[in-house]
Formats: structure tokens, C-alpha cells, sequence
């Protein structure tokens, strides 16, 4: 566990409320300090013990025991309370601290982004005191690579796409958006034939598009009725 880990979280455990099984029991708590053994790893605060916390002790032994609560003789006539905090449980008791990835769960990606967001919001924390300095292409090609990561395993493609100097827009494009783009191409390749054929002989193919239907009938309306030959 490295240095810098372990001191945030022994501030969060530091910040922990006392567990509820001491009621109003009022204790000045030390710590905590980080503690392996062969049973697993906690982080141990103590209190002196107080004539109300042996009141409560006294009443409620088993149900403090099962909450890390303990006590330790210091002397003959005091003794100190121990209250052991075990590691595997900080992701419930310090909620949103951890970034958490239960296995044998199928997450959707707006789940998976959130996880992102945690992971680079912690990133950013600390990178506040960082004196690296980065070029507007190395900011470029991180988002670059970002997203072709991310179009390899969503439908459809996130592009980065510039929309004038030095701004970007990330655009989305669907799943079909390549065929989509490829129909609309050929109907209006199919349109352009069907409007050349009808300038041509003044009649709409029956592939024509709405359009040259339109402007067909705009025709038979303008053009003089045929009048038979004296």
C-alpha cells in the first residue's frame, strides 16, 4: 500500500463518526494508525475510557465487540479503549471514496463513465501541485486515443471534430450512420437522373422523387392545353 494512499485514507478514517453501538458516549479518539497482522490489516484509534464508556461496556459488551469496539488495560486502574477499523470494510463505511467494480455485474456505459469520472477527478486532486505542462497536440491525442478506445467497444463513433481554430466539438454518430449516409448518396444520385430524364421529356421516371413529382405537375399546369389542328 503506498505512503500517499494510506495517508488519505487514514484522514478519511479520521474523519469517521464513532460507531453507533457507543450511543452518546463522548470520547476523545487518537489515530488512527494502520496495523497487518496474520488475521488482516485495520486501523486502530484509542480513547481513554470513561465512566460513561464502562457504563455502556458493561451493558452492551458483545454488540461493541462486533463493532471493533474493545478495551485494553493500560494500568492497574485505567484502561484504554480500542476501536479496530477493518480495511475491507472502508468501501460501505466511507462511501464515495472508493471507486467501486463488483465482479459478475454487466455495467451500462453511462455507469462506466461515472467510474471514469471518479477515477480522473482523483487524478486531478492530486495533480494540483504538478508542474508538467502539456501542448495543445498532446492534449489533442490523448482525447484522440480516449475516444478510439472508446468507439472500439460502443456502437456507434465519437468523433473529435474541429469546428474552427483551436475549438472542437465531440460529435456522435450512430451505429448506422455509415449505411444511412451511403442511402442518401444514391437516392440522391437516383433523384438528379430522374430530374435530368424529366427536363429532357417532360415525363417523371416511376422512380422519381417527390421533388420532380411536384415539379412535373407545376409543368402540366403552366404548359398551354393542347389544341387540335384546324
Amino acid at each position: 500500500m503506498s505512503d500517499t494512499y494510506t495517508q488519505d485514507l487514514a484522514q478519511d478514517v479520521a474523519n469517521l463518526d464513532q460507531p453507533a453501538e457507543l450511543e452518546d458516549v463522548k470520547l476523545e479518539w487518537e489515530g488512527p494508525k494502520f496495523v497487518e497482522t496474520e488475521d488482516g490489516s485495520y486501523y486502530l484509534r484509542t480513547a481513554k475510557a470513561t465512566a460513561e464508556f464502562c457504563e455502556v461496556w458493561n451493558r452492551n459488551k458483545a454488540a461493541l465487540e462486533a463493532a471493533g469496539i474493545c478495551c485494553a488495560d493500560q494500568q492497574e486502574d485505567r484502561c484504554a479503549v480500542e476501536w479496530r477499523i477493518d480495511v475491507s470494510t472502508l468501501p460501505d463505511i466511507i462511501p464515495g471514496k472508493n471507486i467501486c467494480i463488483p465482479e459478475g455485474k454487466s455495467y451500462t456505459l453511462s455507469e462506466v463513465i461515472d467510474r471514469v469520472q471518479q477515477t480522473l477527478d482523483k487524478v486531478q486532486k492530486k495533480s494540483e501541485h504538478s508542474e508538467l505542462q502539456y501542448s495543445s497536440t498532446d492534449v489533442y491525442w490523448l482525447l484522440y486515443d480516449m475516444l478510439r478506445y472508446v468507439n472500439h467497444n460502443v456502437p456507434g463513433v465519437f468523433i473529435l471534430g474541429q469546428i474552427e481554430k483551436d475549438k472542437y466539438r465531440v460529435k456522435y454518430m450512430p451505429e448506422n450512420f455509415a449505411k444511412q449516409r451511403s442511402d442518401r448518396r444514391l437516392e440522391a444520385e437516383i433523384n438528379r437522373t430522374a430530374r435530368y430524364l424529366y427536363e429532357l421529356t417532360g415525363r417523371k421516371p416511376a422512380w422519381g422523387d417527390t421533388e420532380t413529382q411536384e415539379e412535373e405537375e407545376t409543368h402540366s399546369e403552366d404548359s398551354p392545353s393542347p389544341t387540335h389542328e384546324e
